[in-house]
């Protein structure tokens, strides 16, 4: 019998060392992670249970079995023979709600709540958690770094080495270059994976008492003037289809969608479906016709794929849903006319701003986007800095165009909101005086007892109409038009013989010019509190802050229920809109890393991101791409978005989706740019062959 050579066993003994090492890796990444599989259920004694605020009890456990991170997610709550698994890392929701939620706050200490909110310590169950074996946050460092050394000595063993290492890179070179060739090719495949993912995590959102009035409640001022109409009605189609099916035999007319709606849990499904149909297809269309390079569009698909908040208000239903997708397709569209005549992308461009305009009224600023960009296109050829347009491309028309596009969209959309609050009886008017008052109440506020009274004494003295003095006097005292000046105005109204049909029109007459009166002073806290609400666009507002503003408003929409049932009585169906399942699906996603993805930068950090990348490749190219003007231009817009709504409105996450929106398509613009050899760097002249320089 032959001896193996020495290097056959050392080959040997190393290929098992890096199994092992791989074995033991894949253990503790997933205990690590998962909580599994090293488990402990302890029993906890109710005589040493310590009451905490609200509903919650303190328990303690040994060190060693208090999970951290990812794993305390897997731990489970036993009362008798009832398993909880609402495990929260708030331990807010566990005094507030209780109902079996249980958190751990602190090494050896557990948090917890009965099922029915009663006091453990006298209602005679028995309780006990099951927790995961507590894993050194060390092991799993140590774990890479064995992996990789049992990997080094396995590669050294090797006898044939210098052939395999050559083999291997090629080998890893051809999977990574099929992976990036697939998804340049098809980039609607990366764009798809957190809409599969959100799709099947987390059931459909609800966006507060807003989607109350834009979904459900019957054709009325609210969802015809107050919210933009198209979206109100076109995102109840997937309620009307849902019913149809389920009612073959009945017949329903297009009216439908004006009635007061009762959506089954399929309607809302299915408006949650198209909704991120719509939003993959934007971004699919986006990276498509920002370049034909397949490793930019890879990289451009993964970083859109990224920014989770396009998603998140994707699975909501609101009208963000629409104003996301449809900015995306005014950005691109509008980069797509630029390098030439293309009816598909005029018609894109028109029907997307349409959407646009229809989906929340600010948009209709973006209608001044294009023509913009192409003006600054325009001065930047003629002075030289940016690469000539093709032949085929005219800047005078194309602006003229834009404008038109853009004066069509605009008229189309007040065209359907006066058609159709006249086919109801209504008055048409403005609505703004409701959302001004938010902000005239968040400047109040700040003011002294006694200037804001004396402020709301000067004004109403000028204020020739009597009601105008009440509403702005009410202001300074009762709050804003949701606090109670409505009513107040509504009350007044009636007492004065005002008849029914006027009341509504009047109303929001009243409150309009009480509140632009406070507005024109420009006084010195209200500039003060708009310019520290715009700042904190830039400062506070990120990827994760906005893409948690959804799950949010869904537990905001599940308390209001509970407080005004009879608004809500005709969507009980959802599951997400019960207080425990809402808090539940609130908690998860604040500890979900895809959500809160790109959570620590600012907006305004990427901003300067966005700047920097068409900066270098301005330097690079030596000409500035006219992508990288597109960019900067769509981010000029965005920002003053933004700053026209904090003007009208106080400081939320969400109110700075459109400044969101423009940087990131600076990002991938200026990405694009190095891509794009047609649109970054000058015409080269043809090379000259041997025989035209002898001739």
């Amino acid at each position: 019998m032959t001896e193996e050579p020495p290097n056959r066993r050392h080959l040997r003994f190393s290929l098992i060392a890096l199994l092992l090492a791989s074995c033991v890796l894949l253990i503790c990444a997933l205990q690590g992670i998962l909580g599994y599989p090293f488990r402990q259920t302890i029993a906890l004694d109710p005589v040493k249970f310590i009451p905490a605020e609200g509903y919650a009890y303190s328990a303690s456990l040994p060190p060693q079995y208090s999970p951290w991170g990812a794993q305390s997610a897997s731990a489970r709550l036993y009362e008798d023979t009832r398993v909880s698994f609402l495990y929260s890392q708030r331990a807010t929701s566990v005094s507030r709600i209780g109902k079996g939620f249980f958190s751990f706050p602190q090494k050896g200490r557990f948090l917890f709540s009965a099922s029915d909110n009663s006091d453990p310590r006298v209602n005679g169950r028995n309780y006990r958690v099951e927790v995961p074996h507590r894993l050194s946050k060390g092991v799993l460092p140590l774990c890479v770094i064995a992996w990789f050394a049992t990997g080094a000595i396995h590669l050294f063993t090797l006898p044939n080495r210098r052939e395999a290492l050559p083999v291997w890179r090629r080998n890893t070179g051809f999977i990574l270059g099929s992976v990036v060739r697939l998804a340049g090719k098809w980039p609607v495949i990366v764009l798809s994976i957190p809409s599969i993912y959100l799709l099947i995590s987390y059931p459909p959102l609800w966006k507060d008492v807003d989607a109350l009035g834009q979904l459900i409640a019957p054709a009325s001022v609210v969802n015809i003037l107050h919210y933009p109409p198209l979206y109100c009605f076109s995102a109840r189609i997937p309620f009307f289809v849902t019913s149809s099916i389920a009612n073959l035999g009945v017949n329903r007319s297009l009216h439908f969608l004006f009635e007061q709606q009762q959506p089954s849990l399929q309607g809302v499904f299915l408006l949650v479906i198209v909704q991120h149909i719509a939003l993959v297809a934007a971004l699919t269309y986006t990276t498509v016709t920002l370049t034909s390079n397949r490793f930019v569009r890879c990289a451009s698909a993964l970083l859109l794929a990224s920014f989770s908040s396009f998603y998140t208000h994707a699975s909501c239903c609101g009208s963000e849903a629409l104003s996301i997708p449809a900015t995306f397709v005014v950005l691109a569209a509008g980069l797509s006319i630029a390098r030439g005549f293309s009816f598909s992308a005029w018609l894109a461009y028109g029907i997307a701003l349409i959407a646009a305009v229809g989906s929340r009224h600010l948009n209709v600023i973006l209608a001044a986007w294009l023509p913009l960009a192409l003006i600054c296109v325009g001065v930047a050829t003629k002075f030289g800095w940016c690469p000539p347009n093709g032949k085929s491309f005219h800047l005078g028309p194309a602006i003229g165009a834009a404008v038109l596009v853009g004066a069509i969209a605009f008229s189309l959309n007040y065209w359907m909101a006066k058609s159709m609050i006249a086919a109801f009886h209504e008055e048409y008017r403005s609505t703004l005086g409701w959302t001004l008052s938010d902000r005239v109440q968040s400047f109040l506020v700040r003011l002294p007892t006694a200037e804001r009274l004396q402020l709301a004494r000067d004004l109403s003295a000028k204020a020739s109409d009597p009601l105008v003095r009440l509403a702005i006097e009410a202001e300074a005292t009762l709050g804003s038009f949701y606090q109670g000046t409505g009513q107040l105005i509504t009350e007044e109204l009636i007492r004065s013989g005002v008849t029914p049909a006027k009341i509504g029109a009047e109303c929001d007459r009243i409150i309009l010019a009480a509140t632009q009166s406070y507005l024109m002073t420009a006084h010195p806290v209200l500039i003060r509190t708009v310019w520290q609400d715009f700042v904190l666009g830039f400062v506070q507002a990120n990827n994760g802050g906005i893409a948690l503003e959804p799950f949010f408003e869904n537990r905001y929409a599940a308390f209001d229920q509970v407080k005004h049932p009879d608004a809500w009585r005709q969507i009980g169906t959802l599951p997400s809109l019960g207080v425990v399942e809402a808090v539940m699906i609130f908690d998860r996603s604040c500890r979900d890393a895809y959500v809160n993805l790109v959570h620590g930068i600012p907006l305004g950090v990427l901003m300067i991101g966005a700047i920097l990348a068409g900066g270098s490749a301005w330097v690079i190219f030596r000409k500035v791409p006219r992508m990288v003007i597109f960019g900067w231009s769509a981010l000029a817009v965005g920002i003053l978005v933004f700053m026209t709504c904090m003007v009208g409105v106080f400081y939320q996450d969400r109110y700075a989706l459109p400044l969101l929106i423009t940087t990131v398509f600076g990002l991938v613009a200026s990405l694009a740019a190095y891509g794009d050899a047609n649109l970054t760097s000058p015409q080269k002249p043809p090379m000259r062959t041997r025989d035209q320089y002898i001739h």
